[in-house]
């Protein structure tokens, strides 16, 4: 099948999909044609805390449960790697963008003795979602073709949409709320570990009014604590570092 063919008939099927399993059989079935022989959908959330509403669709099968059992997932450079990646990526790639330590080599070698050898990876980063990658592993040292590789990219992205719609997201059903330049610069000292005393200093403010400020981003952010308030800005992408 030609690959633009293949990509359109892949979105119309799995845009009728209803679960994980479903989509997961989907790519089995489209792997072929790509030329890999292997795939995972993952937001890595998943190995810390199981949920439903989390995705893990793979064809790993036994290294896939080894993966979990022995944490490999804690040091797996392909998952470190897409945190610091915008763009699909060869995993011949990945000493650049993220330190190769004997942990990491371990897990790339361990991988390779079940037949992964090779792959390219998505990385899924969607603001006040937990973070994902989509990956295509090959049995063989060597990628398919630059265009072959160009559609399994273009089917991850399309999977991993699925996949979302599947899980119910986006999670977040409501608006952002809108905060005022200095409650902004506010949540931005306070993410920097400031106290109310040292942001009242730093914005030349009383500590009554950080005070305030800060009890006013709680609400808005339904947050229970200064950490919580801080994680959840940072998820929304109303701040950065």
């Amino acid at each position: 099948m030609r690959l633009h063919r293949l990509v359109d008939t892949f979105d119309d099927r799995a845009d009728r999909c209803r679960s994980q399993s479903e989509l997961g059989e989907l790519l089995s079935e489209t792997l072929p044609d790509l030329g890999f022989e292997w795939f995972s959908l993952i937001q890595p959330l998943w190995f810390q805390t199981p949920h439903p509403r989390l995705i893990k669709i793979d064809n790993y099968g036994d290294f896939g449960e080894q993966f979990v059992a022995r944490k490999y997932y804690l040091n797996d450079p392909v998952i470190i790697a897409s945190q610091r990646a915008s763009r699909a990526f060869p995993w011949g790639r990945l000493a650049t963008l993220t330190a190769l330590g004997h942990r990491q080599q371990d897990v790339l070698e361990e991988g390779r003795r079940r037949g992964i050898s090779n792959g390219i990876t998505l990385p899924i980063n969607v603001i006040g979602e937990p973070f994902g990658l989509c990956s295509f592993a090959t049995t063989s040292g060597l990628l398919p073709s630059r265009w072959h590789c160009r559609a399994a990219v273009i089917i991850g992205a399309s999977a991993f949409h699925e996949a979302r719609r599947i899980c119910n997201y986006p999670a977040r059903g409501t608006e952002l709320p809108v905060l005022s330049a200095r409650k902004l610069d506010v949540l931005h000292c306070a993410a920097l570990g400031k106290s109310d005393p040292e942001i009242a200093m730093i914005l030349g403010l009383s500590r009554a009014t950080i005070e305030t400020y800060m009890k006013q981003l709680r609400i808005a952010l339904n947050a229970c604590s200064r950490t919580q308030l801080c994680v959840m800005a940072l998820r929304l992408g109303l701040i950065a570092f």
